[in-house]
């Protein structure tokens, strides 16, 4: 019988790439005829003339094999259109058609979250989605193969693309590539194809080959360093080992389950557990020191006649040999002898080379626009050799995929790299994800290729129509990339900095029609300035022109640096192009300084802003302030302010003539004590409308600031105690009146 084996990726339903030719390479028997035609027709349903040689049988080529039966044909580049391509194949006897073959994009996506979340785990977007688009979508999701498996299949596996039809598979693609490949669709009008390779958990480095990593030893050496580089001697003995260990452990098994299980000699009734009778990986084993009662729960479903107190022997010695199974089990006596410490219990595709070795090998020959890259929270360890990574990572991808011939610059393959989420933020060392960001935005201009990155750090919540929004920024930063000039092609990015007397004007790139603030927002937030000191101090900012921005503060004369957004968790960061693309987290130099802690609640222009209970908690909408002594009614006032967007205005209720509240401290991703030592004092603009006596105490701070009876805003200050007092978890604002309610309007506290 004839054989005929092509790649997985030449299926019915396929998207290929524009302008490029296309390499369709496969395996027949030797010494054979192959022919191929390609057959085009239009899917408008017009008629179409047998003159017109645009449609009908427009290529026919033929090869002949010799003695390994490989193959191979090039296809023209053929434009973007809606019709329906057929490719047929014949090989002696054999014979195979793939149908309904498009001519559009194609978008290679790989990397881990937010990417990774497949479609029924998103939410669909307010905006019904529009037909005409939808059917212009399709996506390849390559089969797991076992590692440095052949490339090619028999033709009758070839598995077609998922479409819009087939909804059951559908629900497994990647929320955020469908997303970009159905807004693409919307604005180009034409075919658009995902090859999605998304998976949760797994590193760059699984999708770096063999050859690339061992070609560049520093690169090599930083793997070793890292506990990550492993020989392919060594893996193979790992493979075995774990092979013979499985092996040891169903002998294991099979010996427990032939023991039987007696009563006494008197009794009649035998119980012979069988495997699923016996919880192998039950933490608590029965022993003669305890009160010789026989629990079910922990014997599962072994049954015995007699459930008297006292067991009998046969019994006894037949849960004996089960205890002696599971502690060998559990104690590890049945296991590798020699072994890489790091490969034990990590799927093979998160290991170094697993991801190419398992997906690559079948991904040969396809040409792509562009790639869509997610990097994973482990690449963070990797933070200062990133760039050498993606630098050997791209290197792999230029020997799998096309196009081999490029006949345009616009036809260059393109990179988004997504960058890390606060939401992968380490407890331990903070600041390392914003510092390996930092690396995405150096390879931004230090490789020679068009790429862009986006930032989520404004999409905290986890909302269910965040990957669909993810999505459609991914999908504007394409057309950015290769088709719209008057598009962003990455992230907004600070590119200037001028000090102008004790302001700091600042320019950005990818501002397109200009920049912005977020929904519902008035005041630029989220900037910070330093003066010689090096000493960081929340900043006021200005919108100048929709283009750039200008930052300040007072009590700094000579500024030195400025940043935005650069903390942990950037909760107030609001900076936006027109397209909605925020602009990336940044810090004017890296020279040793003092960041100021997250002081959210100083500009009182909030009651809620999204943050972290605890690690193991989502991010959610939390109080700023929370009331400590009597009962407060806090309200914002955009009227009655000093600076900002408004005012807290608290309605009170004394106890015993006190009422006290202050900022919650308490949540993870605030990341107190606060450590305020570079600061003297605090100021705090209050309005006393009551016109009654009133004072205000803060721990930590001397003496009581008195409140006038007066309807005008006072700046009321106080001096520290002690430098150790200004180190604080939590920060309390303690007024005394006489009277039993009253009203206070509170607003810019201060730390000078």
């Amino acid at each position: 019988m004839t054989m005929l084996r092509l790649p997985h990726w030449l299926a019915t339903g396929m998207v290929f790439q524009q302008g490029t030719p296309l390499r369709i390479s496969g395996q027949t028997d030797p010494y054979s005829l192959v022919t191929l035609e390609v057959v085009k027709d239009p899917t408008d349903g017009r008629h179409v003339s047998k003159l017109d040689t645009d449609y009908g049988v427009i290529l026919s080529l033929e090869t002949r094999t010799k003695d390994s039966g490989d193959f191979t044909f090039e296809l023209p580049s053929y434009r973007a259109s809606s019709d329906a391509y057929t490719i047929i194949i014949h090989a002696s006897v054999a014979s195979v058609t793939i149908k309904d073959l498009r001519c559009g994009d194609v978008w290679l996506t790989m990397g881990s979250d937010p990417l990774c979340a497949p479609i029924s785990k998103t939410g669909s977007p307010r905006t019904p989605l529009k037909d005409a688009p939808m059917k212009l979508v399709r996506f390849f999701q390559p089969p797991v193969f076992a590692r440095n498996q052949n490339c090619l299949c028999d033709h009758h596996q070839l598995k077609s693309w998922i479409h819009v039809r087939d909804p059951q598979r559908l629900a497994g693609v990647s929320g955020a590539a469908f997303s970009m490949a159905y807004h693409l669709a919307d604005q180009l009008h034409y075919p658009i194809g995902v090859i999605d390779l998304t998976a949760k958990d797994v590193p760059t480095y699984a999708w770096l080959s063999r050859d690339s990593v061992e070609s560049s030893e520093g690169f090599m050496e930083v793997l070793k360093s890292s506990n990550l580089y492993y020989s392919q001697e060594e893996f193979r003995l790992f493979q075995d080992q774990r092979l013979n260990a499985d092996a040891n452990k169903d002998e294991i098994k099979e010996s427990i389950c032939t023991k039987s299980v007696k009563t006494d000699s008197d009794a009649d009734v035998h119980s012979e557990p069988t495997l699923e009778d016996v919880d192998l990986n039950h933490e608590k084993v029965l022993s003669d020191q305890e009160d010789n009662s026989i629990r079910t729960d922990e014997l599962n479903s072994i049954t015995v006649s007699d459930q008297s107190a006292n067991p009998p022997q046969n019994l006894s010695s037949g849960l004996k040999v089960l205890s002696e199974a599971m502690d060998t089990l559990k104690t590890g006596e049945v296991k590798i002898s020699k072994y890489p410490d790091f490969l034990d219990k990590v799927p093979d595709s998160q290991l170094l080379f697993g991801s190419y070795e398992l997906f690559m090998c079948m991904l040969r020959d396809v040409n792509i626009r562009g790639i869509v890259l997610a990097p994973d929270a482990k690449d963070i360890a990797l933070k200062g050799n990133y760039s050498n990574l993606l630098t050997l990572l791209l290197k792999d991808l230029s020997t799998v995929f096309g196009p081999r011939k490029i006949m345009d610059k616009q036809m260059v393959p393109s990179l988004i790299m997504v960058a890390v989420s606060p939401d992968k933020i380490d407890p331990d060392h903070p600041m390392s994800y914003l510092e390996f960001n930092e690396e995405l935005s150096v390879i931004r201009r230090k490789i020679p290729m068009p790429i862009g990155i986006l930032s989520n750090h404004d999409m905290l919540l986890p909302e269910k129509s965040a990957n669909f929004r993810v999505g459609k920024r991914l999908a504007s930063i394409a057309l950015g990339l290769h088709f719209t000039p008057k598009m962003p092609t990455s992230c907004p990015e600070c590119t200037g900095v001028e000090i102008v007397a004790n302001k700091i004007m600042l320019t950005f790139d990818n501002t397109m029609d200009g920049l912005k603030l977020g929904e519902n927002e008035s005041v630029l937030r989220s900037f910070s300035i330093c003066g010689e000191d090096r000493v960081y101090m929340p900043a006021q900012a200005k919108l100048l022109h929709g283009i750039r921005a200008m930052v300040w503060n007072e009590a700094i004369k000579e500024p030195y640096g400025v940043m935005y957004a650069y903390m942990p968790v950037p909760h107030l960061a609001n900076f936006k192009n027109r397209s909605g693309l925020p602009v990336l987290p940044f810090r004017f130099d890296r020279e040793p300084c003092t960041y100021h802690p997250d002081l959210s609640f100083v500009s009182c222009d909030r009651l809620e802003f999204i943050g972290k209970k605890s690690w193991d908690t989502p991010f959610e909408m939390l109080p700023v302030f929370h009331t400590l002594k009597g009962k407060c009614l806090l309200t914002l006032d955009s009227l009655n302010k000093t600076e900002g967007a408004s005012s807290v205005k608290i309605n009170y209720e004394t106890e015993n003539s006190l009422v006290a509240f202050g900022p919650v401290l308490s949540y993870v991703s605030l990341f107190a004590p606060y450590d305020l030592r570079a600061y003297r004092r605090i100021k705090i603009d209050v309005f006393n409308p009551d016109q009654s006596e009133k004072s205000l105490r803060i721990d930590g701070f001397l003496g009581n600031a008195p409140i006038e009876k007066s309807l005008k805003w006072q700046t009321l200050s106080l001096e520290r105690q002690s430098e150790d007092s200004m180190v604080f978890s939590e920060l309390t604002f303690e007024f005394f009146d006489l009277q039993k309610s009253g009203i206070l309007f509170v607003d810019n506290i201060r730390f000078e």
